[in-house]
Parts: C-alpha cells; sequence; structure tokens
C-alpha cells in the first residue's frame, strides 16, 4: 500500500515575521530610501575578491516601494549564480517580501510536487529566509561604498 505523503501548510505566522525583520534588517541596510533611487555596498566574505550587493527602487507608491537587489561579484564561476530578486516593501506594515526572483514572479505560498519548475512546496519561504539571511549577512560584514544621509542632511561615513 503506497503512503500518501503529507501535504505542505504554511506557517503564515513565521513568514510574516521574517518579513518583517527584512524590513527593519532593509531599513538598516538603506535608510534614505525614501529619498534615493540606489545603494550600493561591498560585502567581504561571499568570495574572496568582495562581492558587490546592488539595491535599486524601480516605483515609489504612497505605501509600498518596489526595487530589486542584485549581487555582483568579479569571479566567474557558472555554477554558482546569485538570483536577482524583486522585493516589495509594504511601508505601512512595515513588511518586506520577495515578490520574484529571476524570471518567477507570482511566487505561491504552496506548490504541489512535482511541478514544471521544479519548486519546492515552500518556495516562497526559504526566498524570503535567503533574502532574510543575505541581508543579516550584509549587516554584518558590508562597508559603504558611498556616504550614508540619515534623516537631517548629515552624511555617515
Amino acid at each position: 500500500m503506497a503512503r500518501k505523503s503529507k501535504r505542505y501548510v504554511p506557517d503564515l505566522v513565521a513568514d510574516m515575521a521574517e518579513c518583517d525583520a527584512n524590513y527593519i534588517r532593509l531599513l538598516r541596510l538603506f535608510p534614505s530610501m525614501d529619498k534615493t533611487d540606489s545603494r550600493s555596498f561591498g560585502v567581504q566574505g561571499i568570495t574572496e575578491d568582495g562581492t558587490l550587493v546592488r539595491m535599486e527602487i524601480h516605483e515609489r507608491c504612497r505605501y509600498t516601494t518596489m526595487l530589486t537587489v542584485q549581487v555582483h561579484n568579479d569571479e566567474v564561476k557558472p555554477w554558482v549564480k546569485w538570483p536577482v530578486l524583486a522585493v516589495r516593501i509594504y511601508h505601512d506594515i512595515r513588511s518586506a517580501e520577495v515578490s520574484g526572483f529571476e524570471r518567477h514572479q507570482h511566487l505561491s505560498y504552496r506548490y504541489q510536487t512535482p511541478n514544471p519548475d521544479m519548486f519546492q512546496p515552500d518556495e516562497k519561504s526559504q526566498i524570503n529566509r535567503f533574502f532574510g539571511e543575505l541581508l543579516a549577512f550584509c549587516l554584518e560584514h558590508g562597508h559603504s561604498l558611498e556616504p550614508i544621509i540619515m534623516d537631517g542632511g548629515a552624511a555617515v561615513p
């Protein structure tokens, strides 16, 4: 008798907590996002020669901001490719979630397996955790490539 696999049930509380934490991390890395269109910084520790992380805002609305996060590396390693993340920031609820990566947009909270795109059942949760880990790593190991303008106009090196 074949045993039926248990259906994945998303943990919405944990997922929302991750998105809320990502919002806080993102504001620490990009405090002037309401006035500045892009932010770049270097990160040591991902590779030997360092890496550049670039955040670029594509759309601002009253309660939301859309940005992309790209990781650039001079080393050419065809087996390692950093995904380009599309992030939607909800300022009214102070949350930031990955809305897409590479050419995959509109991620579902649950996927049946197998599926044509080979997504895991918890793909959306995994990509938001990945984003959180990337932001945390950047906070710990990153360095600014340009002055940061804080509220009040003072530049912080």
